[in-house]
């Protein structure tokens, strides 16, 4: 018996093809079936059910979960679309100091997270934007010219789309992505891709602002400069020296604060 051909098959010029081919497929199919997995990561819930400032949108089984820190008359009002391996609990401290700062704001949990229904996903996370963007303006009758759209690493993602569909004074994006695929792959490889900044930034015209950590190890310092090279309104940029991708707010915390109040400025009075 001819081992080597049974075991290897018989060699031809296609071979090396074929078999990057078959590997190539076999990618694709994972990210298109199973890429919810990779993307997100929730984290167990850090707050409970009756913590101050928590508000529940929406009917039981859709509900949205929120704190909401009520702003004074003329304050912006700052939309939380937040990063990943986090929920609203871990940054309640933040939103605090945020509100004190003269900012009213509204962060929501992704389904799945925190005490938030449903499972995580790009459709669903769009749904959970919408419908905390709709309670600031139906229900709290919120000025969207005083609404400033603030999304970090994965909550890029809902912000752009937001920014996209519907009036808002900014947006603020924190180490923003291209796309979720792009921040691994850094070109378009694979069908399915999630989260397309890239293909609505040149859509929004509302002043933007982006910050982005010079060490950013998740994603690239280039993918944030790109999106806001691409944009053609008003806009900054904000490079924390030596940040990376989960310290950004430690290390830059005052000129953030700081750069989102100077975007924001015009919208107080």
């Amino acid at each position: 018996m001819d081992w080597k051909r049974w075991v290897v098959g018989k060699w031809d010029w296609m071979r090396p093809f074929k078999s990057l081919l078959l590997i190539y497929l076999s990618i694709a199919l994972v990210a298109c079936t199973i890429s919810n997995k990779f993307i997100f990561h929730p984290p167990s819930a850090h707050y409970a059910a009756d913590a101050r400032n928590l508000v529940m949108l929406g009917p039981q089984g859709e509900r949205v979960a929120c704190f909401y820190f009520p702003p004074e008359e003329g304050d912006r009002i700052l939309l939380w679309s937040h990063g990943n391996a986090e929920d609203i609990g871990n940054l309640k401290p933040l939103f605090a100091e945020l509100h004190a700062h003269g900012f009213g704001l509204l962060a929501y949990d992704y389904p799945g997270y925190g005490l938030s229904d449903g499972s995580p996903g790009e459709r669903s996370c769009y749904r959970a934007a919408d419908r905390a963007y709709r309670y600031l303006v139906d229900e709290t009758s919120a000025d969207p010219g005083r609404i400033v759209l603030v999304g970090q690493s994965v909550g890029s993602g809902p912000a752009c789309w937001l920014a996209e569909r519907e009036a808002v004074a900014g947006v603020v994006l924190i180490a923003p992505f291209l796309s979720a695929f792009r921040s691994v792959t850094h070109i378009p490889l694979f069908p399915g891709d999630k989260f397309k900044n890239i293909t609505r930034i040149g859509n929004i015209e509302e002043p933007l602002l982006v910050i982005h950590g010079s060490r950013d190890e998740a994603i690239p310092f280039a993918q944030g400069q790109r999106l806001f090279d691409m944009h053609r309104g008003p806009k900054s940029f904000l490079e924390i020296s030596g940040a990376g991708h989960n310290d950004i707010w430690h290390l830059g915390r005052r000129e953030m604060i700081r750069a989102i109040d100077e975007l924001t400025a015009g919208k107080s009075e």
